[in-house]
């Protein structure tokens, strides 16, 4: 009777659920490459003991490892192709109109009275255009800005508690001292990095054309004068 080469599945399942544990608890601790190692580097680690164990790929023949490579590597290939008409809704020399459509039909004001509102107004010696007609910048900050932000511009959403730096405060006056409309709607549009601040600030440009981040903008000032 020859002995079995599989491992022990009970003892396998407690090392996967305690790197389930590690992997959670990783983001609450606030500090970005610990939740870089926690969320990817053990994922990698869970992927392969469930692959090799539990789908007997270290037991099998090599021909299953070069399928599955191949497998990998068309996938991958599929990605490449594809992510940048799914990622984004502009290219160099193209612009996905039906995706753009999609888009402002999702931030698009849900009544009049967030139009009458207007965010037009002048703060921090800059002054910003009307807002684009039927986008609802107070929407669309409640939506996209205030899980980080806040509601009110307090830096305080809930998104907040595991990102260092914290976000921005807006509705402390300090915070727009020196600052520009130019550097502000280029950290909407094209991220935090952009303009060297934090990189957790998303970019924003394949959403909001010009006038729309303007409009943004120019909500977001107004909760310095609340």
């Amino acid at each position: 009777m020859t002995e079995s080469r599989h491992p022990n599945y009970r003892k396998i399942y407690l090392v996967l659920v305690a790197l389930l544990v590690i992997s959670v608890a990783g983001p609450f601790v606030g500090i970005r490459w610990v939740t870089m190692i926690t969320a990817f580097g053990i994922a990698v680690v869970k992927a392969r003991l469930v692959v090799q164990n539990f789908m007997h790929l270290k037991w099998e023949k090599r021909i299953v490892m070069w399928m599955l490579a191949s497998s990998l590597a068309l996938m991958a290939l599929f990605f490449t192709a594809v992510a940048p008409d799914v990622m984004k809704h502009r290219g160099k020399n193209w612009v996905n109109d039906a995706a753009l459509a999609a888009t402002q039909r999702g931030i698009a004001a849900p009544g009049a009275e967030a139009r009458r509102e207007g965010v037009a107004g002048e703060h921090a010696g800059g002054s910003v255009a009307a807002p684009a007609a039927g986008f609802d910048a107070r929407g669309t900050f409640t939506t996209i800005c205030a899980s980080c932000h806040g509601p009110t511009g307090g830096g305080d959403g809930p998104g907040a508690a595991g990102l260092t730096p914290k976000p921005a405060r807006f509705s402390d006056p300090a915070f727009w001292t020196g600052k520009t409309d130019a550097e502000l709607l280029k950290a909407i549009r094209e991220g935090g990095a952009s303009v060297g601040r934090s990189a957790a600030m998303p970019a924003w440009g394949s959403m909001f054309d010009e006038e729309q981040a303007r409009a943004l903008l120019a909500y977001v000032k107004t909760l310095a004068r609340r």
